[in-house]
């Protein structure tokens, strides 16, 4: 039942033209670019308001971030300004990990991003792409230090470092710029709003990729341009907008992990769990775990009707999550054969060595249950069954 007290009294905190304005100031800056945001950005802030009790330090957190998303949109523009041979930077043919989340393709990422051959989507870059107006060439960059204050570190929480880490200068994945937009699936994983997950899934996905391409073209240019080098990229969102990633990176190499869902979704309900009890001040795991089931069942009927529309077998090399767990550099091997690139023995090196050092619980053992999300076998079974009778029974 909603709240219509604390609705109204988050909505005057979760004001969209204030946070607008405090960003502009920021940064001294007014023009956000080419892509319309202000709907979604009002939209996702209502949700919010309607459907998250926030604690006080959630909204504080959550403030800090729509003016971070909007500070590093206006400073990017005015160096697209400047500079407009940043749009001609070719970011075409990344890797591409997809699939359910907890399917192994953390793993891989971070296998893949491991040698200097790669681009890298570091997580101080994600969360601030734009440099910041301090910064000093040869001096340690301020927004590795800014990262410190995201509320997203996970050294302090077990449950969530054991799942999954999040570290200041290690890869993380790139969903986080997708949240610029503020029309992204990305925001529902933190969000238990049926009304804006329903929301985002009626609406088109392609300013949002548009923009996001613009990050990283943004991003290599930043770093000397391409070099021979390709992106990493892995966000689980990608898995409802296959056509538009395609759309916007046509050249590039997918790579997907397949795990039983009923590993899948209480593990990703449990990590994602953690992730709301940094901004909420309370929280109902069977909510969460109803909406996390029903998300993914979402996407992954679209994910499979797109796959067979695009005819997209041969594109995707599918890997199964036991192989990814015990001998992922046959994976690794595999997907630069089908890519452009070459695989050299440094590069082989690198990966073969962070899988050897970076063995399953070395943050501590992950525990979650279908039961404590109010979910049974047959939830799986009801929503997955199709998915599993192609790629997961088969094995």
């Amino acid at each position: 039942m909603l709240d219509k007290q604390r609705y109204e009294a988050q909505g005057l905190e979760l004001d969209a033209s204030k946070l607008i304005v405090e960003a502009q100031g920021v940064a001294g800056l007014t023009d956000f670019g080419p892509f319309e945001f202000e709907t979604a950005l009002r939209k996702l802030l209502d949700c919010f308001a309607k459907d998250m009790p926030l604690s006080e330090q959630g909204m504080a957190l959550l403030k800090a971030d729509i003016v971070r998303l909007l500070v590093n949109r206006l400073r990017m523009e005015r160096d697209i300004k400047a500079h407009p041979e940043i749009l001609q930077e070719d970011v075409s043919d990344p890797f591409i990990i997809i699939g359910l989340p907890r399917s192994g393709t953390t793993k891989l990422h971070k296998m893949f991003s491991a040698p200097d051959t790669v681009q890298k989507t570091l997580f101080w870059r994600m969360q601030n792409p734009a440099p910041f107006p301090d910064a000093v060439p040869g001096e340690p960059d301020p927004r590795i230090a800014a990262i410190a204050n995201s509320g997203l570190l996970t050294d302090d929480n077990p449950d969530m470092n054991a799942a999954h880490p999040i570290a200041i200068e290690e890869v993380e994945e790139e969903g986080l710029v997708y949240q610029m937009s503020f029309k992204d699936y990305t925001w529902s994983q933190l969000l238990d709003s049926p009304e804006y997950f329903d929301w985002i899934m009626s609406e088109s996905s392609t300013e949002g990729y548009s923009l996001a391409k613009r990050v990283f073209q943004y991003l290599q240019w930043q770093d000397g341009g391409k070099r021979g080098r390709p992106w990493v990229f892995k966000s689980v969102p990608h898995f409802a907008y296959l056509d538009t990633l395609l759309e916007h990176f046509p050249r590039a190499t997918f790579i997907q992990p397949h795990r039983d869902p009923h590993k899948c979704i209480p593990s990703f309900a449990k990590f994602t769990s953690g992730l709301a009890h940094i901004y909420a001040d309370s929280f109902d795991e069977h909510k969460h775990g109803a909406e996390t089931l029903r998300t993914w069942s979402i996407a992954m009927k679209r994910f499979l009707a797109v796959r067979e529309r695009l005819q997209l077998d041969d594109r995707i090399l599918d890997v199964d999550y036991e192989l990814v767990r015990h001998d992922p550099m046959k994976i690794v091997r595999e997907a630069y054969a089908k890519s452009p690139y070459e695989l050299s023995p440094e590069a082989d090196e690198k990966m073969l060595a962070w899988h050897t050092h970076n063995v399953q619980g070395k943050h501590g053992k992950h525990e979650y249950s279908l039961a404590e999300f109010g979910l049974t076998p047959d939830d799986i079974e009801d929503n997955f069954g199709h998915y599993m009778s192609r790629f997961i029974n088969k094995h």
